[in-house]
């Protein structure tokens, strides 16, 4: 068992280094991770297009898959103390690996809706726990999450890029050919036999809870907004008579600037605190947004350029919390958590409007959600920067 900090000097001290090995190999299992994650967006409408449901079911689908990453999640938070992070790695791609294969086999609603149960399961307990490792291993650092984040982003890139270019016929082999990558490179990850460290620190008090809660509603209303761009958008190109292909390349226009603004952010963490890059990046997310706003003929390139301000934002989060939560892996599972929630409830919420109301009210919904990010990220700068 771990030992916590303030055990005596005659108790045996843990390694939780994190060697370059093991954080190459993380880091290809986030980024197969990544790509996987962003072949939803393609996925809906292909399901559409085979199975003849509506959009809205298939929402349902993807709320059914982001619901399970949630008690994924909760699942590795509940048995961190008795199992090291490599037993959830290893064990959380394989159910991932099972689940995605019904999802790109099943012919029927009931059975694509299990799978993707399953699928979420393995990827919520595989995400936190390569999050954990990532953030609460001993080497850790800020420039070594934004890498990380930076090569999930190009994975993300990649997933919509490599359906739009080979052909919809293929995402079977596509999606499963992902998570077997990660499979294979979390067979070979090193450093991950501890248990993450819990104990008691001074500054884990009621304030620094409620100021941690604020940064997670910011967390949500961001996280709706990044996916449900990345999830409707295809399906918006599909609506307006293009092919499944052009749709899955205007997936990966949204997730080249994405992929481009994580790399952005690996220099900006050369230079600024993580906090700062938030607030600059929610920001500055409003110059696109509004371009989108006001050329609705062209709304697909205004939100694809939402993502090279979107794309830096979550890894500094990470980092800041990890910071900021010393001895408190509660506060990584709860970002995580975040950003499941906003991934669970706005995507298909925001499917049902862009079915009644069409793209002007899919577009007003996501004003919404970026004004509530926008604020309660500025609040948590004021207030939680120090």
């Amino acid at each position: 068992m771990d030992v916590p900090s303030s055990a005596s000097s005659s108790q045996v001290v843990v390694n939780r280094d994190l060697p370059s090995r093991g954080f190459i190999c993380a880091v290809i299992a986030f980024t197969m991770m990544g790509f996987t994650s962003s072949c939803w967006g393609t996925m809906l409408p292909w399901i559409v297009d085979r199975t003849g449901i509506s959009i809205s079911k298939s929402g349902l689908i993807l709320a059914a898959f982001t619901f399970h990453t949630l008690l994924g999640t909760l699942l590795v938070q509940f048995f961190v103390k008795h199992r090291d992070l490599n037993w959830f790695i290893r064990r959380g791609i394989v159910v991932t690996l099972i689940g995605f294969f019904g999802v790109v086999t099943a012919g029927n609603l009931a059975f694509l809706t299990f799978s993707g149960c399953v699928a979420g399961l393995g990827y919520g307990a595989t995400g936190v726990a390569l999050l954990q490792l990532l953030n609460r291993s001993s080497n850790a650092s800020h420039r070594r999450m934004n890498l990380a984040s930076a090569a999930t982003g190009f994975g993300a890139l990649a997933g919509p890029f490599t359906i739009g270019t080979v052909g919809s016929t293929h995402i079977p082999v596509i999606v499963i050919s992902a998570i077997g990558t990660a499979f294979i490179a979390t067979r070979f990850l090193s450093g991950a036999t501890w248990r993450v460290e819990i104990f008691r620190d001074s500054t884990q008090n009621r304030g620094n809870h409620a100021r941690l809660a604020i940064v997670l509603l910011a967390v949500i209303c961001y996280s709706g907004l990044e996916n449900s761009i990345g999830s409707w958008l295809p399906t918006i190109v599909r609506k307006s008579d293009g092919t499944l292909e052009a749709a899955a390349l205007s997936g990966a226009f949204f997730y080249f600037f994405f992929t481009i603004g994580r790399f952005i952010g690996v220099f900006m963490s050369k230079r600024l605190e993580p906090h700062s890059i938030i607030l600059l990046c929610i920001t500055t997310s409003f110059i696109p947004f509004t371009f989108a706003l006001a050329n609705e003929g062209k709304v697909s390139v205004g939100l694809a350029f939402c993502g090279l301000c979107l794309g830096p934002i979550f890894p500094n989060v990470s980092s800041w919390v990890a910071r900021k939560t010393p001895g408190f892996p509660m506060a990584t599972t709860a970002t995580m958590l975040a950003i499941m929630l906003g991934g669970f409830l706005f995507p298909p919420t925001l499917g049902f409007m862009l079915e009644r109301h069409g793209i002007s009210g899919y577009l007003l919904s996501l004003s919404a959600l970026l004004l509530a990010s926008t604020s309660f990220f500025t609040y948590s700068y004021a207030k939680w920067r120090s």
